[in-house]
Formats: C-alpha cells, structure tokens, sequence
C-alpha cells in the first residue's frame, strides 16, 4: 500500500475515505481506523471523522493515510512484453489488496451504529462473494488461464449491481430481509415501480459510471458461448497463405499482455464502485446509528 504523510503536505479530499495510521502498516485490521477527512464549520479546523456519532480525531493522532479507492488505471501505450508483464503483476497486486480492505470495511461496518441489521448481512453476502471472485480472477491469471478468468467478470459486476439494488427501494432494510428470506432480485421492483433486472440495474448504474454498460456487455459474451471462445482457439496463422491454427488446451493461446490488463483493470474499478458503496453505509450508520 501507498501511504502519504500529512506533515509532507499530502491531503485526501474531503470525499475521499482513507485508511488512517501512526506509521505506515500493512495491518489495517489491528494498525488502523477507516474514515475521511473533515473540516470544524466555525473554526476550519481539520480532522479526521472515524465513528458514531460524528465522532472526530484530531490529524495529528493519525499522520499517515492511504486510499480505500485506488486510482483510475490506463493499460500502457507500449508494446514491450516485459513492461507489460510488469504492469500487470503491480495491477495484480493493487486488486489484491482488496482482500483485506473489504475485510476492514466489513468490520468497520458491523462495529458502527447502535446495531446490526439485514443489510449488514447483505453486504456482508457481497463482501465475501467479492472476495472469492477476485481470488479465482487471480489463480486464473496466474495458471494461464485467462478464459476462464474473464468469465468472473461479469458475476464482480454482479456483485455492484445487486449491492446498488438496495439503494434503489424505499426501505434498504426490509428489501435486503426479503433477500435474505428467498425473495429474487429481478422480481423486486424500485421505488419508481421497475422491476430490478440485471438490465434495469446495469442502466442505473451506468448513470454512475458509464463504462459499466461496456463491461457488462463485454463481459456476458465469456459468460454464454460467443465468438469471444472461438477466437480463442483458432486464429490466423499466416496472412499470406490465408490459414487458421485451432489450438485444443487448458491454457491461454496466445492472449496478449493488454487483453490481461484490461480484465484486471476492470475488476479494480468494480471493486471500487463496492467499496465506495460500502464506505457510504457505514457512515450513514456512523451518523444514524
């Protein structure tokens, strides 16, 4: 993790939700508090809000911070193997991180308010599905197996859209109670009266973030056989004899270094959308009880 140091001049954003730490950890269960920085209205005085009841510390009980939600990536404009392969393992090992820090995030979300309640558990149901997501996304890239890697891309987005679905009713609550107790998703309607299917979710969510609505269907033709699985196992093999090779294996067949990143680009911004989503619900309980 990267971690700044106010006493340097390094700030969040007031919007941003930061880990907060004495010295720079990579216990963030036990070494550190989850929250955002915040301003005093009458004095300006900063600080940092970490739990219920609008609770404040002060900046500098805590002078180390680092992000919740990692910063946008771009594949790079280069066509060097090696600084491909480089990039991915660091991509790789920012999507990794998300492993303990949705871990904190469900801590943080347990232990704010005056309780816990069906949500907690929906989130919870999210969190975890997210977690073994991305650790069959990394096995997969990691034993040549992107085929089978890129068909957990859809069900990650799954994850986000359905986590967005309990902000889109009336009562989060009582929609996540009638989840846990069988209730389908899809067959659920809004607080406008539209049934919540993937589609109506995806279009929700892409007023957020419009790249979803690329992701999702780009990502349903790994889930359902396309010509995405065809291409994968036969491609031209000399352009001036006109001729295909078809290749019959377990592993990749010559998947390039961007279609990688690009996979594992994508899971970090959905891990992102989830954990913003998260962070939000934990400071309405923070606040709410």
């Amino acid at each position: 993790m990267k971690w700044y140091n106010i006493d340097e001049g390094h700030h969040p954003r007031t919007d941003e939700p930061v880990f907060l730490a004495k010295a720079p950890t990579d216990d963030l269960m036990n070494e550190c508090r989850l929250g955002r920085l915040v301003f005093e209205d009458n004095t300006g005085e900063k600080g940092w809000f970490v739990d219920n009841n609008i609770h404040v510390i002060s900046l500098n009980s805590r002078k180390y911070w680092s992000r919740l939600i990692e910063k946008p990536i771009g594949i790079p404009d280069s066509e060097n193997e090696q600084n491909l392969k480089d990039f991915l393992e660091d991509s790789m090992g920012i999507l990794r991180l998300f492993e303990i820090k949705m871990q904190k995030l469900a801590a943080c979300m347990i232990s704010s308010g005056n309780g816990t309640y069906y949500l907690d558990y929906y989130v919870s149901g999210i969190l975890n599905r997210s977690l073994s997501l991305i650790y069959g996304f990394d096995t997969l890239i990691g034993t040549s197996n992107f085929l089978s890697a890129a068909h957990l891309i859809r069900p990650h987005l799954d994850n986000y859209l359905r986590l967005s679905a309990a902000w889109l009713v009336n009562d989060p609550h009582i929609f996540a109670g009638n989840v846990w107790k069988g209730g389908v998703i899809r067959k659920m309607k809004d607080r406008n009266g539209k049934a919540m299917s993937d589609r109506h979710l995806k279009e929700k969510a892409s007023e957020d973030y419009p790249w979803i609505t690329d992701v999702y269907e780009a990502t349903s033709g790994f889930i359902h056989f396309s010509e995405k699985h065809i291409r994968n196992a036969t491609k031209l093999s000399s352009a001036e004899e006109n001729s295909l090779t078809t290749f019959i294996g377990k592993v990749d067949n010559q998947v390039s270094y961007q279609s990688k990143l690009e996979a594992t680009i994508g899971m970090i911004e959905i891990s992102n959308c989830i954990a913003k989503q998260v962070y939000g619900y934990i400071e309405t309980k923070r606040i709410k009880g």
